[in-house]
């Protein structure tokens, strides 16, 4: 009854075939590879291809893709699975719809079952509109959720922006109270150490909220290209970083500083990676420094930034770009700074690595379309 049949072993060779399926895709079709021959088109384009996962579709109509040694064609049927001897069997018929498909394939009506004739073209047919429903169906539930996850994305992002927008404007309020309270007189040195410990509380507590802002602003904001210079923006970062640490910046320009880039994406970029620079140096060292370079590669700017600082663990190097990861507790920070980098970098177009060694420094690589 199933002239085109075919077993396979747990390996997915074959092991046997059909007279009539050996006329398309060969006598010496045995021990080869099933692979070599046939891929699966229904069920499902992403199946693994291992019995097991073939298995799992058992009793279901299966559609495979073949190659002849003329052309392609397609073939329908089902997967029979033998427990003792762990093996499978495929039986079924080539996708006959005219007279030319047995002319382009070398086929008589000999080489069918009696089945296998008007039945079997209509069971064709039947297939395909089945096909195309189910794609139908599919690809309606798939814009409805696509539609669903970008509302509610939209939302997220809404709020995020609105809580964290509200918490910076008392925040900087309590700020500005305090630096009037420090400038009194009558305040003891202990109340002043003890305001110096809000402050600095109040500064970690707006920078995570300022991480949190950059964050929302890249998910929501397009892209905006102008023409940037990098040297003005490396040396107006620096010159604010300066306050916070006796560290020296070192400059190399190797090429023009100027670039075309998304200008808040590319300052936030560098901004956190060299502060991380300067954050993690190594306490109490007099000769701590910072190397800022700039080159041109093709059509790629690449901007390293190679510091002296405590450096990172080999155990932590993989999991530097996660989100809210933090490879020391030595400093404060949310461990938000590198995951926004890699994320903002990505929207660029580019691409960031990190090379580190404990206790001896950091060197990072960003490389942005010019």
């Amino acid at each position: 009854m199933f002239p085109f049949h075919f077993s396979l072993n747990s390996d997915l060779i074959i092991t046997n075939a059909g007279t009539s399926l050996k006329k398309i895709i060969g006598d010496d079709c045995l021990d080869k590879p099933f692979t070599k021959y046939f891929s699966f088109v229904r069920p499902g384009l992403g199946i693994k291809y291992h019995i097991d996962s073939i298995r799992l579709y058992e009793n279901q109509i299966f559609i495979l893709e073949g190659k002849s040694n003329k052309s392609t064609f397609r073939m329908k049927g089902e997967f029979m699975f033998n427990e003792e001897h762990k093996s499978l069997l495929f039986c079924g018929s080539p996708w006959i719809v005219s007279e030319k498909d047995f002319e382009k394939l070398g086929l008589k009506i000999k080489d069918f079952a009696l089945h296998d004739s008007t039945i079997d073209m209509i069971q064709n047919l039947r297939v395909q509109q089945m096909a195309v429903e189910d794609s139908n169906a599919v690809n309606k539930m798939l814009a409805t959720k696509n539609d669903e996850l970008k509302k509610t994305n939209a939302e997220l992002d809404r709020f995020v922006y609105s809580v964290s927008h509200d918490l910076r404007s008392p925040l900087l309020s309590i700020h500005g109270i305090i630096d009037i309270l420090k400038q009194k007189e009558t305040l003891s040195d202990e109340g002043n150490q003890l305001l110096q410990l809000i402050i600095n509380s109040i500064d970690r507590l707006d920078n995570s909220i300022v991480e949190i802002l950059d964050y929302s602003r890249n998910a929501r904001f397009d892209m905006e290209h102008v023409e940037l210079d990098l040297e003005a923006i490396l040396k107006q970062i620096t010159t604010d970083l300066q306050h916070l640490a006796p560290v020296t910046f070192n400059f190399n320009f190797e090429s023009s500083p100027i670039v075309t880039s998304d200008k808040f994406r590319l300052i936030t970029i560098l901004k956190n990676t060299i502060s991380n620079a300067v954050k993690y140096r190594k306490p109490n060292q007099t000769d701590c420094f910072v190397n800022i370079s700039v080159k041109q590669i093709n059509n790629f700017i690449e901007i390293t930034i190679a510091d002296n600082g405590i450096g990172i663990s080999e155990k932590s190097l993989p999991k530097i770009f996660d989100m809210f990861y933090r490879a020391t507790s030595s400093v404060a920070g949310t461990g938000l700074g590198l995951y926004i980098c890699k994320e903002m970098i990505t929207k660029l177009g580019g691409t960031i690595n990190l090379q580190s060694e404990l206790g001896i420094g950091t060197t990072v690589k960003i490389s942005i379309p010019a």
